[in-house]
């Protein structure tokens, strides 16, 4: 039996700590609130600029960790039941897709199942950006800041595998040795056959031109029986084929059939001789070890990384912004904010089957309107509406549905790609408890426009259509990209002169149009002030 966590791997320790020692800073600081300073909430960005000649710097780390998605139709999934169940096969991973209906072909058993056994690959994602901002007052009004995000991604994976139930075996190109001379000599004397017949029946006999259906048949279903193997053997296009039905399998046993039945035909009532070999098939179940091998191999495998535990430190996306703080009056105050994003991130990997972005590597520009009303002189309530639009770039993706899991590494191919437009907006009520502290709840709607992406040139399209042997239209890369969610939660927030700190935690309450990570977001906010000139 595969045993595992109802959530894939325990959180880290690490996370852990971080909120508990953040939860003691703010009620210590909490304590030492300087009782006449006005509160100054920062669940949601505010208006306030530094005043002319000051400069503030922002400390504001956010940590997100998931372990579940959202799915087109608003259900939670796991990261990992893609290739998790009692039956790991073909729904995922396109290479068994068409391995199993080529065996329906080539055995005749058109219920064929192809599956490598029972499987559970248990995930955590966690993604920790600790952007650093220096805001600049040019006047009481106008501001200029320069935010430095750093990110650190996580991935905890780990897979077990029981082959019970299991249909295919290891490719036996990759386990064992003269299977490539086996595999040409069967081939070699398939097509020798075939061609055989063709030329009798070319030549007018077995009663042809006329009278010869069943020569003909025989020849259609030989050449469709053999394109099958070969592509069971040999892959498609540059992209190998990981598994083959294992002998014992009753689409392995109806390989057999098939292929004895065609040799006795040809032979005994056409009289086309030399085709009397064996079709190679694996003996044995797929074990752990292998399948973590063909994750790796790029020959017959998938070319990934193994899964494992990783982490990855990286630059995000820069940003400048200017705002102007339009009306500044006590109860009511409006700003508007101009920000340009700078393609400095990282660029993410095709080598990691879970892989998280350090940011999008693209140009983009984003508008922020944020206001603030004050009630009763106690309730506060911020509300932000964010608007972006990207400019495009490039970006390597290995080109399939976005419900394929395992993809060959053949399908790498790199394509222009324009991040689909957004728009965002946050609110945040806080109740003051007392002249500097407060607090409140939160809530925040996202939502996105499909990404867009295109071949830099028709000769890219036709390249991956040689590998990977069929024409893959760049579109079905933007499929899942439309997303939008909704999150919640609580916040604490305080101020003393030239100090601010808040603390807030949110939950994904939903989401849909393609996979939105259900995660809880910790986020810590700290911010001091100082006079320049």
């Amino acid at each position: 039996m595969i045993r595992g966590s109802d959530n894939g791997i325990r959180d880290l320790a690490g996370a852990v700590l971080f909120m508990r020692t953040t939860s003691i800073a703010l009620l210590c600081a909490a304590g030492l609130l300087w009782p006449l300073v006005p509160l100054a909430a920062q669940a949601v960005d505010r208006t306030d600029t530094p005043p002319a000649g000051s400069v503030r710097v922002t400390f504001d780390p956010r940590i997100s960790t998931w372990d579940q998605v959202y799915t087109d139709g608003g259900a939670l999934a796991r990261l990992g039941d893609p290739i998790s169940g009692d039956t790991v096969g073909g729904a995922h991973i396109p290479q068994i897709a068409r391995m199993e209906q080529d065996t329906r072909i080539a055995s005749g058993v058109m219920g064929f199942v192809a599956s490598v056994g029972h499987g559970l690959l248990s995930a955590h994602e966690e993604r920790r950006v600790t952007p650093v901002t220096v805001e600049v007052g040019l006047t009481d009004r106008l501001s200029f800041a320069v935010t430095v995000p750093f990110v650190r991604v996580a991935t905890r994976t780990s897979y077990q595998l029981n082959p019970a139930g299991a249909s295919l075996g290891v490719n036996p190109l990759a386990t064992t040795q003269g299977a490539d001379q086996q595999y040409a000599t069967f081939f070699n004397q398939f097509n020798q056959s075939l061609n055989d017949l063709a030329d009798s029946i070319n030549a007018g006999h077995y009663g042809c031109p006329t009278n010869c259906a069943a020569a003909q048949a025989l020849l259609a279903r030989g050449q469709a029986v053999r394109d099958a193997l070969e592509r069971n053997v040999y892959g498609v296009g540059a992209t190998g084929s990981p598994y083959m039905p294992r002998a014992d399998s009753d689409g392995g046993m109806g390989i057999t059939s098939t292929v004895t039945t065609l040799q006795q035909q040809l032979q005994g009532v056409y009289h086309v001789p030399g085709f009397n070999t064996t079709f190679l098939l694996p003996a044995d179940t797929v074990d752990a070890a292998q399948f973590s091998s063909l994750i790796n191999d790029t020959t017959y495998g998938f070319g990934y990384l193994p899964f494992r535990n990783t982490w990855h430190y990286g630059l995000g996306d820069i940003e400048l912004k200017a705002k102007y703080r339009i009306v500044p009056s006590p109860a009511y105050a409006a700003a508007f904010a101009a920000i340009v994003r700078l393609p400095t991130a990282r660029r993410d990997t095709t080598l990691e089957v879970l892989d998280q972005p350090y940011g999008t590597h693209q140009t983009a520009l984003e508008g922020d309107i944020i206001q603030e009303l004050t009630l009763f002189r106690h309730l506060w309530l911020n509300l932000s509406v964010r608007a972006s639009k990207s400019t495009g770039s490039t970006r390597a993706r290995r080109a399939a549905p976005v419900d394929a899991f395992l993809v060959p590494y053949q399908a790498t191919t790199v394509l222009n790609w324009d991040v689909g437009d957004y728009v965002a907006i946050d609110f945040a009520p806080m109740y003051k408890l007392a002249p500097a502290f407060a607090v409140g709840v939160t809530a925040g709607y996202f939502a996105k426009r499909a990404d867009h992406y295109a071949y830099q040139s028709v000769q890219d399209s036709v390249d991956l259509e040689d590998r990977v042997g069929v024409a893959v239209p760049a579109s079905v890369l933007a499929e899942g990209t439309a997303i939008n969610w909704t999150r919640v939660g609580v916040a604490v927030t305080y101020a003393v002169p030239d100090v601010e700190g808040s603390f807030s935690v949110e939950k994904t309450i939903s989401g849909g149009g393609g996979q939105v990570p259900d995660a809880t977001v910790f986020r810590l906010v700290m911010r001091v002030a100082r006079k320049l000139f």
